[in-house]
């Protein structure tokens, strides 16, 4: 009898433990799924800081800009009746006076400088992009938005180039190193401006702290003017009444006069 007990207990305590081990093993897998669940959720901090398309927009102002200067002159110099088609850009060449094509080479100038803002961020952006998106840290509509918009420039600044061929032969071989060397004086002008309102913002706040220094320092002389004023009336107050006093005791310390008979 006491054999089977012992059987029963020894196999109720296996039982028991299986069971308890069962549960933790299940307690377990569940949280490692809702880690793994959770994981590979984004933030509402990474959402909102990671939009969902790569923001790159070329500058149409620049862009319209050349355009419309170009349609109006060919409405100035070409009627609509003797158009070329087999060569529409002619008119260019053979109708502008050098002042006009000078001033048209101008805009398509700005049209193009105005693309490498767009070019070198997205070169800078790319290669950090390129590792988030191989790590899947940025959806791949946002990856590819980053390449179409590298795409758009890339285009933009061939168009550019081009029409510089148009605007007069063999100038297409020389504009892009042109706009580049515009591109970093205007980089290096804006760089030289902030660092000039830097020094003035800097030298501004000096004067202002050399200003609020004097007002500080003439307070305090201020303060100590008055200090000094109370503590000479305060010594003054105490010689009063140390002479008083003295002047009494000498007044107590003196002979009566004798009674007359």
């Amino acid at each position: 009898h006491n054999s089977s007990t012992v059987i029963s207990f020894a196999m109720a305590s296996v039982l028991l433990f299986a069971v308890a081990f069962f549960v933790v093993v299940v307690v377990a897998a569940s949280m490692m799924a809702y880690v793994a669940w959770k994981g590979s959720k984004h933030s509402d901090f990474f959402l909102e800081a990671v939009q969902e398309t790569y923001q790159c927009e070329l500058s149409e102002a620049e862009i319209n800009a050349y355009y419309d200067l170009k349609d109006r002159m060919r409405k100035q110099k070409v009627s609509a009746d003797i158009e070329d088609e087999e060569a529409p850009d002619a008119w260019i060449r053979e109708l502008l006076t050098p002042e006009e094509r000078r001033i048209l080479q101008h805009a398509l100038m700005k049209r193009l400088v105005s693309c490498f803002d767009r070019l070198d961020q997205v070169q800078r952006d790319k290669p950090g992009n390129w590792n988030l998106w191989r790590q899947k840290l940025i959806s791949e509509r946002y990856w590819d938005s980053l390449v179409e918009a590298e795409r758009f420039v890339s285009e933009e600044i061939s168009s550019c180039v081009a029409e510089a061929g148009v605007l007069e032969p063999g100038w297409n071989a020389h504009i892009f190193n042109q706009a580049v060397h515009i591109w970093r004086q205007q980089k290096q002008q804006l760089a030289e401006k902030k660092e000039v309102k830097k020094d003035k913002e800097k030298q501004k706040k000096e004067v202002e702290k050399a200003e609020k220094r004097k007002e500080v320092e003439a307070k305090l002389a201020e303060e100590e003017k008055v200090r000094q004023e109370k503590l000479a009336q305060k010594a003054m107050d105490q010689l009063l009444r140390e002479e008083e006093n003295a002047s009494k005791v000498k007044q107590r310390g003196k002979p009566k006069g004798k009674a007359k008979k």
